[in-house]
């Protein structure tokens, strides 16, 4: 049970808006690095076509401390949950040792040329079995439960 480093970084100048604050979308497009991180080591041993891809479908964004020009920046992941067609993710960015922001994100795997949903392989199915137990600090806001995914 623990976080798995999946990106780092460092702030630069073009994150900044008017304010000098770092744009409110840059903290999810940072945290979307991380996921196609995830995505590419599942697909890593996947002999299937390029256009298999995941779509985020499912967004939850908590900031909670400002990152600054130049600091470092790193993201720690957990896979929350996973099924046939689906996976959770929570990443955890973090700066000088505080959590910065947290993104949620709920995902699907998807056929670009079909332009529909379709079951995740069986070795992008295997990858994610063999990812620890989420931690406890790992409190999702989102739920795959219950959820239509046709």
């Amino acid at each position: 049970m623990t976080w798995t480093k999946t990106w780092e970084g460092v702030v630069e100048e073009d994150w900044l808006d008017e304010l000098g604050h770092v744009n409110f979308l840059t903290y999810q497009r940072i945290a979307d690095f991380a996921s196609v991180d995830i995505w590419r080591r599942a697909q890593a041993n996947e002999r299937s076509a390029s256009n298999v891809q995941f779509v985020v479908v499912e967004m939850h964004v908590r900031y909670l401390r400002e990152l600054l020009l130049m600091s470092r920046v790193e993201i720690y992941s957990s896979l929350i949950a996973w099924d046939t067609k689906r996976f959770h993710l929570l990443h955890r960015i973090e700066s000088a040792g505080a959590i910065a922001c947290t993104v949620e994100t709920m995902n699907l795997c998807f056929d670009v040329i079909l332009r529909k949903i379709i079951p995740l392989a069986p070795a992008t199915s295997s990858y994610f079995a063999s990812w620890c137990e989420p931690p406890k600090d790992a409190v999702p806001r989102l739920s795959i439960t219950g959820r239509r995914h046709d």
